[in-house]
């Protein structure tokens, strides 16, 4: 699918915009739900919607950033950002829906993403991913991504770290 002149990846408007936020999001946790079960037997609960939306405000500045891609009018697409400490921020809900993967979407929102973390001063990125996303991860490791151990802040329990990769990209000097 070819992106058009409808494409357009905009910061999420608090209020406005939770609920579509929230719905992506739901979205995205469900799908990654239900192939943790296919893939890995982990039936884990599913997302709460509630909780998705209380959780808005973490990815909201100045302690984040909520982006939403739309085409053709529709919502598309979501990606957050959130800060962990000093100078760290972690990418969050990366998620495209299926009819609109291929249409590079995903890329650019990582790339608005890593454009405000850099802004903001980060000086490393870091996100995690279930194993079984490897488009996802094809993607983060062409943005210099490199795997290391989980990291302090992440919100994937301990149980469940085998199933998942983790990555960091440090934000050079010339960057900022």
């Amino acid at each position: 699918m070819s992106v058009g002149s409808e494409f357009q990846i905009r910061q999420a408007a608090a209020g406005t915009d939770d609920d579509t936020a929230t719905a992506l999001m739901v979205e995205y946790l469900t799908w990654a739900h239900d192939l943790l079960l296919v893939e890995y037997g982990i039936d884990e609960p599913p997302a709460d919607p509630s909780q998705e939306r209380s959780k808005l405000i973490q990815y909201r500045p100045p302690d984040g950033l909520l982006l939403l891609a739309e085409c053709a009018d529709e919502p598309a697409g979501v990606g957050a950002l959130r800060w962990l400490d000093d100078g760290v921020a972690e990418v969050k809900r990366m998620y495209v829906r299926p009819r609109w993967r291929g249409a590079h979407l995903g890329s650019a929102i990582l790339d608005r993403l890593l454009a405000e973390a850099t802004a903001q001063k980060a000086t490393m990125v870091r996100l995690d991913t279930v194993r079984f996303m490897s488009d996802a991860q094809r993607l983060y490791r062409s943005r210099g991504f490199i795997e290391r151990t989980p990291y302090e802040g992440t919100e994937i329990p301990a149980h469940l770290q085998q199933y998942w990769l983790f990555f960091e990209r440090p934000i050079s000097v010339e960057e900022i």
